[in-house]
């Protein structure tokens, strides 16, 4: 007769895990696909400013955190089949030691590492893109890269450590990273999602409302705060520090659910949907001024026409701009739209 489990709960947390794992790793390849497809279609087409070093930069990004992840899943999948069939009848090598003492097999210390390197390039995605849409301030610049750097130096100790085979759940370094990561991607989201709240009014009179709904919905705002993520994140933490099974079901799906939130970002970035450098750039050198009502004559009616060529411009989306498309046309209808305006001022006297 079998023996029963010392832990059925350990083992069926485990178990299910992989099975979540499984299910997400489909997810992640599908949008590596998806997102390397927008990537190169974002080079062919005119549509969307990608330049070439640009479009190389995203496509390696999505090819090495493809690999990574993929990595991490095999090493995940084969540590599940030692826990259940390998070593199934080896003496005190239940499935619940197994998954306690799972740092001493390498390649499940491998999955560990691959999944620790991909947090570095995602946290570095997730850093150019808050950069960008704060418009490379200097306060968010300095408190986000310290948080990265501390990321980074925590999790190459959790390397160390799992070296040693050591147990994953009384690891200080692993729990000090969880915590940090978790900061890190709080300052993004809250720092993100605030972003694109406040400047919601100002990108609707500069874009009008049709075209800023890119960027301002709520999918957008969810999409570019990584929010999801931070949810699936904040969950993990909490079941690891009590030393919950829950965390079972999270752990090994975890650095995907992360890497799915980035191919969001991406996919967004090369259709040239993004909130990108120039939108906030104009953003903060922008200034409405208004006049007083009853002051309008001719000169005030034509600056105010020639004022509005900067702004019609700008309602322009870049994602719809072509090469072809230049100034010359926008032009020649502001031109004719002031002299029909002039006309209809001097002419059009009170009887």
């Amino acid at each position: 007769m079998s023996t029963p489990p010392s832990d059925p709960w350990l083992e069926r947390s485990r178990l299910d895990g992989m099975i979540l794992d499984g299910f997400t790793y489909g997810i992640f390849f599908l949008l590596s696909v998806q997102a390397g497809i927008a990537v190169y279609n974002g080079t062919k087409t005119t549509r969307v400013k990608l330049n070439k070093w640009r479009a190389r930069g995203l496509m390696a990004y999505v090819l090495v955190t493809f690999l990574l992840g993929t990595v991490g899943f095999a090493a995940n999948a084969r540590y599940t089949e030692d826990i259940w069939i390998n070593f199934r009848g080896t003496p005190d090598w239940d499935p619940a030691f197994l998954i306690t003492h799972e740092f001493d097999f390498w390649y499940n210390r491998l999955a560990v590492d691959t999944n620790l390197v991909m947090v570095w390039l995602m946290n570095l995605l997730l850093l150019y893109r808050c950069f960008v849409i704060w418009n490379y301030n200097r306060w968010v610049v300095t408190l986000m890269t310290c948080v990265y750097l501390t990321v980074i130096g925590l999790t190459t100790a959790t390397m160390v450590s799992a070296g040693n085979s050591a147990v994953f759940f009384n690891l200080d370094a692993q729990m000090a990273f969880l915590v940090m990561s978790c900061t890190f991607n709080l300052l993004f989201t809250t720092l993100v999602s605030t972003r694109l709240l406040t400047m919601r009014n100002q990108i609707k009179s500069l874009l009008g409302p049709e075209h800023a709904l890119t960027y301002t919905s709520v999918t957008a705002t969810l999409v570019e705060s990584a929010a999801v993520y931070f949810v699936f994140d904040v969950l993990f933490v909490v079941t690891f520090s009590i030393h919950s099974n829950v965390e079972n079901l999270i752990l090994l799906e975890n650095c995907l659910i992360q890497g799915i939130a980035q191919l969001l970002i991406i996919k967004r970035v090369a259709q040239g949907n993004e909130i990108d450098s120039a939108i906030t750039t104009h953003i903060a050198n922008t200034t409405m001024h208004f006049r007083p009502a009853g002051t309008g004559n001719i000169a005030s009616s034509t600056k105010n026409v020639s004022d509005s060529e900067d702004a019609i411009a700008i309602s322009v989306p870049m994602a719809e701009r072509t090469g072809g498309e230049s100034a010359s046309r926008v032009t020649s209808d502001l031109s004719r739209d002031r002299s029909m305006k002039d006309e209809s001022l001097v002419f059009k006297s009170p009887v």
